[in-house]
């Protein structure tokens, strides 16, 4: 692995810790769309419908964010999708130990900050930058000392939580390599791993087509493809690249140490 894929891959696991808490919460809203045939508040306005459920809500993003959970999760379904228990435990095992590694690293600068600091010759700037770092840092550190503890308090909780959350990542990636098998296009870099841009955006045409979803507030219609078709709000993998070939091999938490 070249020294930018590991850097890449760095960042992206420790954006799996803010990632953990939003994809539970994104699983719970989903699961209350599937539960009902009819998602948001009856006041609201009815703004499309997808796979036989009515939306209803003032926000775009909400309209999208519902249709694509809907249509993927139904994808799943169809090519039978599913992370096995292995792989779960994998995951956790090198999403765990990389943290661990991040967080000794991160306590070893602490210390050498300090003392950095402690050399009163320094130049004002450099000071100033060195304190900064350190109340990061130290954050960082009280952070790490509360999960222990909670971790410690409620460990059942916690492995539990993580199932869930490696189970959402995996089948993602699961989800995206067999789109992108099928379709093709682009790949882009994401937070949680390389995701097939165009190969989602032409399976979700083709749904659109068959008449699995119809957004019938028309204004919500450019709002729903804008983050397909506009090409600044991505970076790509390099077209032909051995990066690009290798996009899917395994997804980050999977991937070998």
């Amino acid at each position: 692995m070249d020294k930018l894929s590991s850097l890449k891959r760095k960042k992206a696991m420790r954006n799996l810790c803010y990632i953990f808490c939003t994809a539970i919460i994104l699983s719970l809203v989903a699961t209350q769309a599937y539960a009902v045939e009819s998602y948001g508040k009856p006041e609201d306005p009815l703004v499309a419908e997808v796979l036989g459920m009515q939306i209803r809500t003032k926000n775009p993003d909400e309209m999208q964010y519902v249709i694509m959970q809907k249509l993927f999760q139904e994808y799943e379904l169809q090519n039978k999708i599913e992370a096995n228990p292995e792989d779960i435990d994998h995951y956790i095992a090198n999403l765990d130990q990389f943290m661990l590694e991040d967080r000794k690293r991160n306590d070893a600068r602490r210390v050498e900050v300090e003392q950095q600091l402690k050399d009163v010759s320094l130049p004002a700037e450099q000071t100033e930058q060195l304190q900064s770092e350190l109340a990061a840092l130290e954050s960082l550190h009280k952070y790490s000392l509360r999960e222990e503890r909670e971790n410690k308090q409620n460990p059942e909780d916690v492995l539990k939580g993580k199932r869930t959350v490696a189970k959402a990542f995996i089948t993602q990636w699961m989800v995206n390599k067999a789109l992108y098998q099928q379709y093709g296009g682009r790949i882009i870099f994401q937070q949680s791993g390389p995701e097939p841009l165009d190969a989602r955006k032409e399976y979700l045409k083709e749904q659109q087509k068959k008449g699995a979803f119809t957004i019938l507030e028309k204004s919500f219609e450019p709002p729903f493809w804008e983050y397909f078709v506009t090409d600044s709000k991505h970076s790509f993998y390099k077209q032909g690249s051995e990066e690009e070939r290798r996009a899917f091999d395994n997804p980050f938490g999977l991937q070998k140490q």
